[in-house]
């Protein structure tokens, strides 16, 4: 009886944490990567934020010209839960990266106090650390100005 409840708090734990119990690691490491890169940005730690940001993508843009931009729009709602629909192995091919750069696509649903929407996210292996991309469009926007609309 002992041994049921502790895997069924093991498992409600993965199921809280938005994880499947069929991911790997790298998958699971990618997931919460983005996770934290969202659950920053809806607290306006943009600083933090850019940290994680894939260094490529760093030479863009300066720490202070993200936050700053960032503070510049607005985050619809206070973020109550991200959850991690899918990982998968996806090829990338953005500004100011090598084309077709190994990622890893993470598909979340974001629900705020006032919306929820489904999203895809990339991620990079930079060293022992996942770090997060701009989308080709905000990656040419911040090539030619300080903050791209």
């Amino acid at each position: 009886m002992a041994l049921a409840r502790i895997f069924a708090f093991l498992v409600l734990g993965l199921l809280v944490s938005g994880c499947a119990l069929n991911e790997n690691t790298q998958d699971h490491e990618a997931g919460t990567a983005v996770k934290n890169v969202l659950e920053h940005e809806y607290t306006g730690d943009y600083g933090t934020v850019w940290d994680s940001l894939h260094p490529r993508h760093q030479r863009l843009v300066t720490r202070e010209e993200y936050e700053e931009c960032r503070r510049g729009i607005d985050v619809e709602g206070t973020i109550e839960s991200v959850l991690i629909l899918d990982v998968r192995d996806e090829p990338l091919v953005v500004y100011g990266l090598r084309i077709r750069t190994p990622s890893k696509a993470v598909k979340v649903r974001v629900t705020t106090d006032e919306s929820e929407y489904t999203a895809s996210y990339h991620v990079v292996r930079v060293g022992n650390r996942w770090r997060w991309v701009l989308a080709d469009r905000a990656a040419r926007g911040f090539a030619r100005t300080d903050c791209p609309e």
